[in-house]
């Protein structure tokens, strides 16, 4: 169950005496506020830039894969992307360095209230896995200030913001408290999710000894014998691939067959989804942040998974197995994720990348990821507002409330 935290109280003329200098050498910077994409096209570059320097990797904020799901997913949606430049948390740097990214869009906080709220963006399909923010390591505390001082200043609505999916234990969600702590002007309430991490530990075996039983791994190996009897098993990743385009659509059309593809939520749901993925993937190949696994019975492909390389870590994208009745008894799945276990332990330098962990990106209940996870990675998700009035009133009490709201309601949360 989701865990909920709120700001302490303070009365409401402490905002008038707040003095910036509170805040020791931070707030030395500017915010600048995109709401179209050819605003977005135009810092494409240095955004990348701050990608590579970011503080916590997160390849689904990166311009070559929001871009082409931004053109189809802004129809009736108010962007209101920001962009905050300014000099690292001890004043080094200048102050036209880009040193935060915050994808926004502005949405009522719930239907059935009438506050609006600048809510972390994501995609009409579902496919923007992870939405932390992306914030120049060494630049983090004042990039906060700068955006606090924004909130604060702005002239009209919305006064309440999002931050989502701010990993429990990093320098990020520690920069974020000491923001909180410093800053009297806002409140804030907290909720906590999980999600599953893969880290990577001396050998696969140590690995394997710590996440699965010895009767869970006998159990997988008779599996992979099962499946050996059906034909020759092959794994491969995309650098034993010749031919990228075929890869790509096999692994569309697998997906495409299970659940998913019945449900309406695979890639190929729509043209335009299959289009937009295998644009996606294909770029992410050609910069060498694709990993995609795939397990083969003779030439039929029975699994796949796909991931995003961003060191020091990757991130899970999609996944699919073969259903029918043959493959699926034989756990395609958990075999090809666990092949996967050992290539991280086999070659550290993954693609050419040290890589240390793996976010799955997978909900809370997921068989395969809860099975085979090192530990729960524990994901904190902010609302932040101004205090005083209604805004502050809503944002201490809203969680509470949409608790108790039928689900049907209660997912139609911008929190």
């Amino acid at each position: 169950m989701a865990e909920m935290k709120t700001g302490p109280a303070q009365a409401g003329p402490s905002v008038a005496r707040f003095d910036p200098s509170s805040l020791g050498d931070m707030c030395r910077g500017s915010v600048t506020v995109l709401d179209t994409i050819e605003d977005i096209e135009h810092y494409r570059e240095a955004i990348e830039e701050l990608a590579e320097k970011t503080a916590h990797p997160n390849p689904f904020y990166e311009p070559w894969y929001f871009l082409p799901l931004l053109n189809v997913s802004q129809k009736n949606r108010r962007l209101c992307f920001l962009l905050v430049h300014g000099t690292d948390d001890d004043g080094s740097g200048t102050p036209d360095t880009l040193i935060g990214f915050f994808p926004f869009e502005q949405k009522r906080l719930h239907p059935l209230c009438p506050l609006s709220c600048l809510c972390p963006w994501r995609d009409t399909f579902s496919w923007t896995l992870r939405r932390t923010p992306l914030l120049r390591a060494g630049a983090v505390g004042n990039t906060l200030a700068v955006l606090g001082n924004w909130l604060v200043s702005r002239r009209y609505a919305p006064k309440i913001l999002i931050l989502d999916d701010l990993p429990d234990g990093s320098m990020i969600v520690d920069a974020v408290e000491r923001w909180f702590a410093g800053d009297p002007r806002l409140c804030h309430a907290l909720e906590i999710h999980e999600s599953h991490l893969y880290r990577r530990q001396s050998d696969a075996e140590t690995y394997l000894a710590r996440v699965l039983s010895g009767k869970r791994r006998r159990h997988l190996r008779r599996l992979r014998r099962l499946l050996e009897e059906l034909g020759p098993v092959r794994v491969a990743d995309v650098d034993e691939c010749e031919d990228i385009d075929r890869l790509i659509d096999e692994f569309i059309a697998l997906e495409s067959s299970q659940w998913k593809g019945k449900l309406g939520t695979s890639m190929a749901s729509t043209p335009e989804g299959a289009a937009i993925a295998k644009s996606v993937l294909k770029e992410a190949y050609r910069r060498n942040r694709l990993s995609l696994l795939t397990l083969r019975v003779d030439d039929r492909l029975v699994a796949a998974r796909s991931a995003f390389v961003a060191p020091p870590g990757c991130f899970g994208f999609k996944m699919a197995y073969d259903e029918s009745p043959p493959y699926a008894r034989c756990g395609p799945g958990f075999l090809l994720d666990l092949e996967g276990i050992h290539r991280l332990h086999d070659n550290a330098n993954l693609l050419g990348a040290g890589i240390e962990w793996l976010d799955s990106c997978a909900a809370e209940t997921a068989a395969l990821p809860l099975s085979m996870r090192t530990e729960a990675l524990r994901l904190h998700r902010y609302l932040v507002a101004v205090r005083g009035g209604v805004v502050e009133i809503v944002t201490r009490r809203y969680a509470q409330v949409v608790k108790v709201l039928p689900w049907r309601m209660r997912r139609l949360s911008a929190f």
